[in-house]
């Protein structure tokens, strides 16, 4: 069962190495942590299958551009296999192929370029970021009930929202993203279950408050058989 599963689950799925952050992530899986990282999420798709997410980088620190992530779901030989395609070009991230995977890795595409991007920027460490969401996470955010739209109809949601540099102790090495906001909106009602994931970094210079420095946002926009 789901509460049985060790910690060293979530921490293979996160990537998680040893960080130097002065607080330690909770021994006990969040609420959070099983919608997002350990829930059956593809079992009931059919192969052959592709998930498709827009992504849209914008804001004014970085160059804005618009590409894709898909979550190609295939069966040979009775073997299930999901493909992740996670953006092109000089914005590609590889990842791994997985054997008959059960969650979502449109999520882990955003978090592991999402961190890269976090490592190129400010000369940190992949590692430290990588503990700092995983810390926020273990803090038991709540999910707050939404609605979206998708296929046409508005369905049922849940969004969680993070902010792991706020109370960073190592915040002054790092001060712009103090106020970076993590995103997480997952529905049972969508192929994936993941509807979207952003993370915005606001632009703390300007008053009213609705500049951001940097917005990465991946959206579900459809799933099916593509040749």
């Amino acid at each position: 069962m789901i509460k049985h599963i060790k910690l060293s689950a979530l921490l293979l799925a996160l990537a998680i190495a040893a960080g130097n952050s002065h607080a330690e992530p909770s021994d006990e899986i969040t609420e959070a942590e099983k919608q997002l990282f350990l829930n059956d999420q593809l079992s009931s798709l059919k192969a052959p299958t592709t998930l498709s997410y827009t992504f849209k980088r914008s804001g004014s620190l970085e160059k804005p551009f618009e590409d894709k992530v898909e979550v190609r779901i295939s069966e040979e030989a009775g073997a299930r296999k999901v493909n992740t395609a996670c953006l092109s070009g000089t914005n590609k991230k590889e990842m791994p192929e997985v054997d008959g995977g059960l969650s979502n890795p449109a999520l882990m595409c955003f978090l592991e370029r999402d961190i890269a991007e976090m490592e190129r920027l400010t000369g940190g460490k992949a590692a430290y970021f990588r503990k700092r969401i995983r810390l926020a996470l273990s803090e038991g955010p709540t999910a707050k009930p939404v609605k979206v739209s998708f296929g046409g109809k508005t369905v049922d949601a849940r969004e969680y929202r993070i902010t792991p540099y706020s109370n960073d102790p190592n915040k002054q090495k790092f001060p712009k993203y103090v106020g970076k906001t993590y995103i997480f909106v997952l529905s049972d009602a969508v192929p994936g279950g993941i509807y979207r994931v952003d993370s915005q970094i606001p632009d703390l210079s300007k008053p009213d408050g609705k500049a951001v420095l940097i917005e990465d946002d991946m959206m579900l926009a459809g799933s099916g058989i593509k040749g």
